[in-house]
């Protein structure tokens, strides 16, 4: 079916309604000719004729009259996505969002007030590490990353949301279990949790470790921060974690900092998006991830 196209099907069903050409026109805003023209190019594409000619206008053919039958209702659907799409303006639609487990303790919040202030936008969220989402919104597979670490400015356009810093955590029994506290010997007994290979966070944690007479052997890479905490409270070892995801559990003195290890210098966290994706709907994402981030403003 060649150049079967919506206008042309509208302009048929107009005809249908109306009985004629000329009153079709009138209707939609279109010379005569131009309302034929349509109706010819239609006639074309199905390859069979639509209307034909009656006593005092045109009268569905067999097979016009099937059209007619299924054309109305797709019409009157597409007009219905119009009126939604017109009624919400840009607050509509899909946002394809990016999250490491860093800022998984605030962002039920966010999308509580993301779904108070724009109802009718609903939302894709993929977890994942940041460099990995940073590629992913490169290639436009993700609208928006929350992301820890540096950010290519030339590339992205980043609102901040405050700083985080690495700490390294362990339950208060694995702790009084080994004192009083040999570090050297408590960090070569007990199992290390601790970022992957591929993360910025790597290099400081292994200089931490081997200042204070860590030989690694028994240290544990994991890809997923929330998973490490759970490894950590269940009395698996020590984990460096992040203070914002731990910091419900470092005030009720599930997790303690480990004596002797100081946390990592603060990183600060952003929201990223695409520079030339200058959409509405982003731009309000971004300003309300701003507001309800619970990263430290203040380094």
């Amino acid at each position: 079916m060649r150049n079967l196209n919506i206008l042309n099907l509208e302009t048929a069903c107009w005809v249908a309604r109306l009985g004629s050409f000329t009153a079709a026109a009138e209707r939609m805003y279109a010379t005569q000719p131009a309302i034929s023209a349509r109706v010819r190019e239609l006639e074309s594409a199905l390859g069979t004729k639509v209307f034909v000619r009656g006593g005092r206008g045109v009268e569905l053919t067999m097979q016009g009259r099937e059209l007619i039958r299924h054309a109305e209702p797709l019409l009157q659907q597409l007009e219905v996505l119009a009126q939604s799409l017109n009624q919400s303006g840009a607050m509509s639609g899909v946002v394809r969002i990016g999250a490491g487990n860093i800022c998984m303790g605030w962002f039920p919040a966010l999308m509580n007030e993301l779904k108070r202030r724009m109802p009718r936008v609903t939302y894709d969220v993929e977890i994942e590490r940041a460099a990995k989402l940073l590629d992913k919104l490169d290639a436009r597979k993700l609208d928006l990353a929350i992301v820890s670490g540096p950010v290519d400015g030339h590339k992205f356009h980043a609102v901040s949301l405050g700083h985080d810093r690495m700490v390294w955590l362990a339950t208060p029994a694995l702790l009084q279990a080994a004192e009083p506290l040999d570090l050297e010997a408590f960090l070569n007994s007990t199992p290390l949790w601790c970022v992957q290979r591929d993360s910025f966070f790597w290099s400081e944690a292994m200089q931490a470790l081997t200042v204070h007479g860590a030989t690694l052997e028994n240290l544990n890479g994991i890809n997923n921060m929330a998973a490490a905490k759970d490894m950590v409270l269940g009395h698996a070892g020590v984990g460096l974690l992040s203070e914002t995801l731990a910091q419900e559990e470092l005030a009720r003195g599930q997790l303690v900092p480990v004596p002797g290890l100081q946390p990592s210098a603060p990183v600060e966290s952003s929201i990223v998006r695409a520079r030339d994706d200058t959409q509405q709907i982003l731009e309000e994402v971004m300003h309300v991830a701003a507001e309800v981030s619970t990263f430290r403003k203040n380094t």
